[in-house]
């Protein structure tokens, strides 16, 4: 670590909490994406659940027909959609529609839709039934028309409970109502079709309405229909606006009052029941069914559209908070290290040129002159942190060394001048020294005094050039120049 440089030890420093937050943000974004697809799983239940009600529906009206056209009765009551190819041919497209939607969701859709889906495999055996019946078309074949309705009852009746059990895993609370909603409709019109059944099975056989499990079962099939009419009535929210302008109330009141009346008298007035059933399409069940399920779309839409936009802006959030991340790591990388390089710079060459310059010039300040300290630049970085610091000691350092410098130099200076003053005091006294000498021996005549002269006189002239070696080690130029 000691050889890695500072730039790389601090990214490798701000690489952990990037890391982290670039984890943290990848789990966050992976999570939002998480609830988008539930919601849109959620959506697409909601879908499928009301799709059905187009494959319902479909088979009720297809059945509705049968029935109808095996009593004979198909000139006095309006159907939906009338004949047998008619009906037929948009079941199919229903259930082939129903099969892509169920394969496009997977999950809970296919796996509570799978045996409902297998179970309609009989419908074509049913149809071949019908077309191979060769009885009369009126009240006397209502019988094998009971029968008919009943096994249409078992293709329908499984479709509604996986219906059910789908609506149950819908989380979004608003979704899961208007599914219920829809599904409870659904059940309303296969009760209602069951209730009118029921009423003209038993008014036809012999003795009407008169053995107490027929007036059980219409009393139960009664008491079912008000119970889903008051569920649906109790609708609130945007689904209560609906269910308010939609909800066939004459319809519910006119074939209550049928069903009272016909297990008070033990007949059902066929006529009157039928006019009670004759009421606008606008007004009906149907009808009611597909506006509660519009809102349940729109519902959806919106959701889906406000995860959309949630994942959006939340991945846009996340780009911006790493994008400002990075910037502010590579801000704070650069605020250090850039001061540091140009600190490193400047201390290098304070060291290698500007210090040893100027302490030059301080000690080669020639003789006589005053010793002067020269400017020199000092370590300047463009922060107020550590570094700066850092510069200030650089510059107490270079102050110092100067200072010290200067110091040497007087130093020097005044052990110039001492040897200066002890070099000329010994070179004038040697001078007199040896005029006093030359004059002894201008005035000796023994020869041997004479010789001792001459001996003192060398030895004076060599202590005079010690004294010329002093003044030349203090700075002074020779008094006498040599050849």
């Amino acid at each position: 670590m000691r050889r890695v440089p500072i730039r790389m030890k601090l990214a490798a420093a701000l690489a952990v909490p990037l890391l982290a937050l670039i984890v943290v943000t990848a789990v966050e974004v992976v999570s939002s994406s998480g609830e988008v697809r539930d919601t849109k799983a959620q959506s697409a239940l909601a879908r499928i659940t009301v799709g059905p009600t187009g494959l319902i529906t479909s088979l009720q009206n297809e059945r509705i027909w049968a029935v109808v056209e095996l009593i004979g009765s198909q000139d006095g009551i309006t159907v939906p959609v009338e004949g047998y190819d008619e009906t037929r041919s948009r079941t199919d497209e229903a259930i082939d529609r129903f099969r892509d939607e169920v394969g496009e969701v997977g999950g809970a859709a296919t796996r509570a839709y799978a045996p409902a889906l297998e179970n309609l495999e009989g419908l074509g055996e049913l149809r071949e039934e019908i077309d191979a019946h060769e009885g009369q078309r009126d009240l006397g074949n209502v019988q094998f028309a009971d029968a008919v309705f009943d096994r249409y009852a078992e293709l329908i009746t499984p479709l509604l409970e996986s219906g059910s059990r789908v609506a149950m895993e819908i989380s979004d609370p608003e979704l899961r109502v208007g599914v219920q909603l829809v599904d409870t409709t659904s059940w309303q019109i296969e009760v209602l079709s069951d209730l009118v059944r029921a009423a003209l099975v038993t008014t036809t056989s012999e003795g009407g309405i008169d053995r107490p499990d027929e007036i059980a079962r219409l009393g139960m099939l009664k008491a079912t229909f008000e119970r889903n009419a008051e569920l649906i009535e109790a609708a609130r929210g945007p689904y209560g606006s609906v269910v308010a302008d939609h909800f066939p109330a004459d319809l519910n009141e006119a074939l209550i009052d049928e069903i009272d009346r016909a297990i008070e008298s033990g007949r059902v007035d066929v006529e009157r029941l039928l006019t009670a059933l004759d009421v606008p399409e606008e007004r009906s069940y149907p009808a009611l069914q597909r506006e509660i399920a519009e809102v349940l779309f729109d519902r959806a839409d919106q959701i889906n559209t406000a995860a959309n936009n949630r994942d959006r802006w939340f991945l846009l959030l996340a780009i911006l908070t790493l994008g400002l991340a990075l910037a502010v790591t590579w801000w704070v990388s650069r605020s250090i290290t850039q001061p540091l390089r140009s600190l490193t710079q400047q201390a290098k060459e304070m060291a290698e040129r500007r210090l040893p310059d100027a302490v030059l010039d301080i000690l080669e300040t020639p003789m006589g002159e005053d010793v002067h300290v020269p400017r020199v630049e000092p370590v300047a970085v463009d922060t107020h942190d550590e570094v700066a610091d850092v510069a200030v000691a650089l510059n107490t350092v270079q102050d110092t060394a100067l200072d010290l410098a200067v110091e040497q130099a007087v130093l020097r200076r005044n052990i110039a001048d001492s040897f200066v003053n002890l070099g000329r005091r010994n070179q004038n006294l040697l001078g007199r020294q040896l005029d006093f000498i030359t004059e002894l021996e201008s005035n000796e005549t023994d020869p041997d005094t004479l010789a001792s002269l001459f001996r003192l006189d060398h030895l004076a002239t060599r202590m005079r050039r010690n004294a010329e070696s002093l003044l030349v080690l203090a700075g002074i130029d020779p008094p006498r120049k040599w050849a």
